[in-house]
């Protein structure tokens, strides 16, 4: 069996590193502790929301494998050696994390003419399996596949690929799945991999870890846990100033499309250069969109004590005064096409087709 080369060309920027430690995921961390690394299975399934640590996890337990000097299992990489450096930078020939640049890659390497999509294709699932035979470049005695965002797989093809390899498990082989959405997931890959179900996270705690860990003030973290929903990820994405513009346009654009539905308002500009930032665009402007149509949705029937948005209150009051009784359904059918544009992020569509079409139906309420 040819021995695998470190990943060294064309690697992508390096990653951020990972924490030991895991915000209210206590349950999963003691799950994979009783279990012990020389007992996992050969795959595993993370499920649950978005922004609860799932990725993270996945990354974690792969260096924890890797590490040289770990202190504890699953997560206590020691992060100062080699092994641990090369799986934090993303250039580890051991830990294969099939992201935006792993898929691209995997095109150029079979000699596909690059796509405008970075869905999990055919290409991508045979190069997996490729490294995933070849020997261990750390040395080590497990080869890690991390294959995050499994809802974008959509080709029969590339789950057949994939099913073959999960239903001959070879001993050194670990496929870590994660995945918002399970029932996306077809039942012959589910009944082939252990469930490990990541829960939301609370609306304290959230609030505890942008006090503390971001200095956010007590007030405006109050504010980002509501509107959180249970996911860190979205909270601390909500810090990022450059993005806010983005959140802001969103916002508008809604209440404009109920205000005067016989006018298309100018739709948010997405990274042209960046299909993965693009995508990661259009998903936090669609979950800015439902939050808003959401507070539109309990300002309608009443219940202003759970409206997100408090400071919007007076507008939404007054878009509401505007469409009369229609305003609760109108409110009700956007956030059911704003979660029909959601599954349809998560596929190989344009993210500015998929947000031309969410105007059309919104145009139509």
């Amino acid at each position: 069996m040819p021995k695998r080369a470190p990943q060294a060309v064309a690697q992508p920027p390096p990653r951020p590193d990972v924490p030991k430690r895991f915000v209210d995921q206590d349950a999963v961390v003691e799950y994979f502790r009783r279990v012990g690394r020389d007992r996992l299975a050969h795959a595993y399934i993370f499920h649950g929301p978005r922004g609860v640590g799932k990725r993270t996890f996945a990354r974690a337990l792969a260096l924890s494998l890797q590490c040289e000097d770990a202190e504890s299992f699953p997560t206590g990489y020691c992060g100062e050696c080699g092994a641990c450096k090369r799986g934090i930078a993303g250039s580890s020939g051991d830990i294969i994390i099939v992201d935006d640049e792993f898929v691209h890659a995997a095109d150029a390497f079979a000699g596909k003419q690059e796509r405008k999509t970075s869905y999990i294709g055919i290409e991508a699932s045979r190069r997996i399996i490729q490294l995933m035979n070849l020997k261990s470049y750390e040395g080590g005695s497990t080869l890690v596949a991390i294959l995050p965002d499994f809802d974008n797989v959509t080709s029969d093809a590339t789950y057949n690929a994939l099913l073959k390899e999960l239903e001959e498990p070879n001993p050194g082989k670990l496929f870590l799945i994660t995945t918002e959405h399970l029932d996306s997931i077809i039942e012959t890959i589910r009944s082939r991999a252990v469930l490990v179900r990541f829960d939301p996270i609370p609306e304290k705690v959230i609030e505890r870890e942008l006090i503390a860990e971001h200095g956010v003030p007590k007030a405006r973290a109050v504010e980002i846990a509501r509107r959180a929903q249970g996911s860190l990820g979205d909270a601390i994405a909500e810090l990022d100033e450059g993005e806010a513009a983005l959140r802001t346009a969103a916002r508008e654009w809604l209440l404009a499309c109920l205000r005067s539905p016989g006018k298309l308002p100018p739709m948010p500009e997405f990274d042209a250069d960046d299909r993965e930032h693009a995508r990661g665009q259009l998903v936090e402007v669609l979950r800015q969109a439902r939050l808003t149509a959401r507070d539109l949705l309990v300002s309608a029937l009443g219940s202003k004590k759970t409206v997100f948005d408090v400071s919007s209150a007076p507008e939404y009051h007054k878009i509401i005064a505007a469409l009369g009784d229609d305003a609760a359904r109108k409110a009700a059918d956007a956030i059911g096409a704003i979660n029909e544009a959601e599954r349809v992020a998560n596929t190989n569509v344009a993210p500015a087709t998929t947000f031309g079409w969410l105007q059309i139906q919104l145009r139509s309420l």
